[in-house]
């Protein structure tokens, strides 16, 4: 074996192997130069339709519509700013309308109010002169002569009459005192007056005083009625009147008094309450000629609620749920009922008790009937105006309080609701001033008389002539 020549045969295996490694590498190379021209080199001309912007840029736009609906939304946007600050105007503006738009009440006197605290009654007498009552205090304004006089009280007056009088009755029952203007006077037991007393609760309504058609005064107190004769006073109590009570110390017994207006005849009615509830009553009584009487009406026994006496010599009575006229003239009873409820507007509504009767200067009755619901009877009121013997409905309220009513001489009815005045017009209240009220009255002409003003500031006299 040749020593010499095997070497030379590794270095020819050793020469291929690098060639072909070297082959590989620069295979490797190119393809990895090949693929980065292919990387950075231009889209093929065939590529460029497929991509044109035409295609793709109208979605693009579509989608950028967008904005489209922001400036549609803009608009949107700018409209309703826009209708805020014309609202906020309004509520500015309306204020001053609703204190200082007085319709056709005429501002008469301007004055200081002098008695102190809030005024709680309010007056125009016989003779012009203006009565205010606080809690304490009494005044009274004379227009023609400008002059206001007042007294301090240790109580608040319980009425004022047409005559030009303050009634004052303490808490302890006497003396009953009454104020003129100018001097007081006193009714003690040289009077024939003593405290009101008896064995129940005391009633649960307020002293009213009542004129009869003999022009003598008529009062009820917490246990009895009592009639002014000259200078002394005639107490009735329930047992001379025909009337049995209850007798039990958790009830109470309230009077209530109505005089002709076409002869001396007076007319009483009861009512029992237990918690502030009407429970019962003993009916109604007639006081003529001297002496009482138990009266034919065809309910005996009942709560009288309400009492009204028209010119036409016809006596109104208001008891259980019931309205009865009694006729002068022919000695006879007539039921009254109610239309019935329109059930659209009145749905599961009933009649409840009458409210109130109210009588016109022309004669005719205006009644206010609870309306009883799911929710009980205190939500809703309903009134009728019965003239002629015929039933008109003219009003329905929403108010827990119904709102204050007067007619002028005219018998056009006004409602007094908080900041407002209407008038009732083709059976619908339209609003006819607006004033922040302080209370409201009528002359003996049927004028009607409005007071307002600041708390122990000015104050203002309205009138409205019809």
């Amino acid at each position: 074996m040749n020593p010499v020549s095997e070497p030379k045969k590794f270095r020819k295996s050793e020469i291929i192997f690098l060639t072909v490694v070297i082959s590989v590498l620069l295979l490797s190379l190119l393809a990895v130069f090949s693929a980065f021209q292919a990387i950075n080199a231009p889209p093929p001309p065939t590529a460029t339709p497929s991509s044109t912007p035409t295609a793709t840029s109208t979605p693009t736009r579509t989608a950028t519509v967008t904005t489209t609906s922001t400036s549609t939304s803009t608009p949107t946007r700018t409209v309703t700013i826009t209708l805020t600050p014309s609202k906020t105007p309004l509520p500015s503006q309306t204020p001053t309308a609703f204190v200082f738009d007085q319709g056709d009440f005429v501002a008469v006197e301007n004055f200081k109010q002098v008695i102190p605290g809030v005024i709680n009654r309010f007056m125009i007498a016989n003779d012009d002169s203006v009565w205010l009552a606080s809690p304490y205090a009494i005044g009274r304004y004379q227009s023609k002569s400008k002059q206001f006089s007042q007294i301090n009280l240790r109580d608040p007056v319980m009425a004022f009459t047409r005559d030009g009088r303050a009634w004052i009755l303490p808490a302890s029952g006497t003396p009953l005192t009454t104020w003129n203007g100018f001097v007081g006077e006193s009714y003690d037991h040289t009077n024939s007056w003593i405290p009101p007393q008896g064995y129940g609760l005391p009633s649960p309504l307020a002293p009213e005083i009542s004129i009869d058609f003999a022009d003598e005064l008529w009062l009820t107190t917490a246990y009895d009625v009592r009639r002014l004769q000259g200078n002394q006073w005639r107490i009735f109590l329930a047992q001379e009147m025909g009337f049995t009570l209850p007798y039990r110390k958790t009830l109470s017994t309230s009077f209530i008094v109505s005089h002709s207006l076409i002869q001396e005849a007076t007319w009483v009615g009861t009512c029992d309450w237990s918690d502030g509830l009407k429970a019962g009553g003993d009916g109604l009584r007639i006081y003529q000629a001297g002496k009482w009487e138990q009266t034919d009406l065809p309910i005996l026994f009942g709560c009288v609620s309400a009492l009204a006496n028209d010119p036409d010599g016809n006596l109104w009575v208001a008891i259980n749920k019931q309205l009865w006229r009694y006729s002068e003239n022919q000695d006879s009873w007539t039921q009254f009922k109610p239309p019935a409820l329109n059930q659209v507007a009145f749905s599961n509504f009933t009649h409840g008790d009458i409210k109130d009767l109210m009588l016109a200067p022309d004669g005719s009755i205006w009644v206010m009937f609870e309306l009883c619901g799911q929710a009980g009877c205190d939500t809703r009121q309903i009134l009728y105006q019965i003239k002629n013997g015929s039933w008109t409905s003219v009003a329905e309220s929403s108010y827990l309080q119904p709102p204050d009513f007067l007619f002028d001489q005219d018998s056009n009815l006004w409602a007094f609701t908080p900041g407002q005045i209407s008038k009732l017009v083709n059976k619908v209240f339209k609003p006819m001033a607006n004033i922040e009220w302080i209370s409201a009255n009528t002359d003996s002409d049927g004028n009607i008389w409005v007071l307002s003003g600041e708390l122990n500031g000015n104050l203002i006299l309205w009138r409205y002539l019809p």
